[in-house]
């Protein structure tokens, strides 16, 4: 049976396509600097693939985006055990979580496309029904806005992103494309990727973008870090340059994280570094670290999670 697919496009051209299935973005064609349209996100092959195989590309995660250790946590005096599913820790909400669900169309226009799921009390072991809707939107010149809401009957950790996979250069290496980050800690991890206590600063380390950079240089690690963000309403939080294409993607959001990945292993027919990931978020186990930005939703409250891709060319 095929997919579903919903296409949304700008009489000037910018076009999207999202598979209701996972809430994925699919496909994201956006000009260069000659205003030739080209593909920035290296989704799966095909439409159907994203049902087939899990490869978060381009997928909507939740209830908890990024990692819960020990998949569990303590809220208001009770100890919640979530499923694993990396070893012995929740990632991306679970073995079922957000990016295998079937997501309910509820608007659909030639720019906008919104859409709802509920998930219901206990789901992967998080406790209360939450229903969130999902908004994609297009406007001109040439961006995409991403809109999460979410609302819960008790009260439950909630980070939600979109997990696209970019190159800007519509394919190769992503390792020359010059990236900046608007942040000045970012949070180390142990063996498991499980954040350490406290934020360090990525001055006079690898992972200091605060200056346009190559993604990877040689001698860097690959990154799967989440950056601090320190930004001010309507500063970007990073900025993505393609020198070869011209194309750049500015990123805003009001998350107070970003996890920067820059694809370290292959993913199916993806080689390794050849797209990175940019993913707004609360920051990684935030449940089972006091001290980080809380990242509680409660009943009464609506989790709003904004952030906005605007591409535009430069000369060479």
């Amino acid at each position: 049976m095929a997919e579903t697919v919903c296409e949304i496009a700008l009489p000037s051209g910018m076009r999207a396509s999202i598979v209701p299935f996972g809430a994925v973005l699919h496909s994201l064609r956006v000009p260069d600097r000659n205003g030739q349209l080209g593909e920035v996100l290296m989704g799966l092959p095909r439409p159907h693939d994203h049902r087939q195989t899990r490869s978060y590309r381009g997928a909507t995660v939740g209830r908890f985006a990024n990692r819960i250790a020990r998949a569990r946590f303590r809220l208001d005096g009770a100890t919640y055990t979530l499923g694993a599913n990396e070893g012995a820790t929740c990632l991306h909400g679970g073995a079922e979580g957000f990016d295998r669900r079937d997501w309910q169309i509820k608007d659909h226009r030639a720019d906008r496309l919104t859409l709802t799921l509920h998930s219901p009390d206990g789901d992967q072991g998080f406790p209360g029904d939450l229903d969130v809707e999902a908004s994609f939107t297009l406007s001109a010149p040439n961006t995409l806005s991403i809109t999460y809401r979410a609302r819960v009957t008790r009260a439950c950790p909630v980070s939600v992103t979109s997990h696209g996979f970019f190159n800007l250069a519509g394919g190769g290496p992503v390792i020359d494309h010059l990236l900046s980050i608007n942040a000045a800690r970012y949070l180390p991890v142990d063996s498991a990727n499980i954040p350490l206590d406290a934020a360090q600063p990525v001055a006079g380390t690898a992972f200091d973008y605060r200056a346009p950079r190559p993604v990877l240089r040689d001698g860097d690690p690959g990154i799967d870090h989440c950056y601090c963000l320190n930004i001010h309403s309507g500063q970007p939080a990073a900025t993505l340059c393609d020198p070869v294409s011209g194309r750049v993607m500015q990123l805003c959001t009001n998350q107070p994280g970003l996890q920067l990945y820059t694809v370290n292993t292959p993913t199916g027919d993806l080689p390794a570094h050849h797209a990175l990931c940019l993913e707004p978020q609360a920051w990684p186990d935030a449940p089972n670290h006091p001290d980080f930005p809380d990242a509680t939703l409660r009943p009464g409250e609506t989790y709003h999670h904004q952030t906005q891709l605007a591409f535009t060319t430069r000369s060479k």
